[in-house]
């Protein structure tokens, strides 16, 4: 019973959508519709182009190649050299760089950092050491080393003496690095 009320209720709902569906509907009163748009076309008026048939042509001087700026020789290594000394300029000012300092010493005897002070001064008087002072320890450390290998073999020179001595990074003066490299290179140790 329940479900023939419902079937009956669909076909019911589906016979008025059809109808109501398939319907002519009418916009306007007419039953048409049309419209004018001559008004906002736009509009392109054709001109034939006029060819002038007396005319002679002329005859085609060759022109000479004249050099420019470009051409120079040598222009780019002019510029190049000019913007390398600016660069160069510029890293003139720069006094620090990351690099490496071997620490000899960490302790709480300020005899012992000052031992280790003067041993670099007496055997290695081109390399500079360092004393700091952060209570109550006093660290020991040596040299601008801007490259690391630079730095362990300064390493394995102080080895027997100091064999608790590491290689750590640190902010170098370029100036004294570049002595102790090219000191590095004569052997004096």
């Amino acid at each position: 019973m329940i479900l023939q009320k419902t079937i009956l209720y669909f076909l019911l709902i589906a016979g008025i959508l059809t109808t109501t569906g398939c319907a002519k509907k009418n916009l306007s009163g007419s039953g048409s519709y049309s419209e004018n748009l001559r008004t906002v076309r736009l509009r392109y008026t054709y001109v034939e182009p006029v060819i002038e048939k007396n005319k002679i042509p002329k005859k085609s001087v060759p022109t000479r190649y004249r050099p420019t700026k470009a051409d120079e020789p040598l222009y780019i290594t002019k510029r190049l050299e000019a913007i390398l000394d600016t660069i160069a300029q510029r890293n003139k000012f720069i006094r620090y760089i990351n690099g490496f300092r071997v620490q000899l010493y960490v302790g709480n005897i300020r005899q012992e950092a000052d031992a280790a002070k003067s041993f670099v001064y007496q055997l290695f008087p081109e390399i500079m050491p360092y004393i700091s002072y952060s209570q109550p320890t006093y660290r020991v450390k040596v040299g601008d080393f801007m490259y690391r290998s630079d730095a362990e073999e300064f390493l394995t020179n102080v080895r027997q003496q100091y064999p608790a001595a590491v290689v750590l990074p640190d902010r170098v003066e370029i100036k004294r690095g570049l002595e102790i490299r090219a000191s590095l290179g004569n052997p004096k140790y």
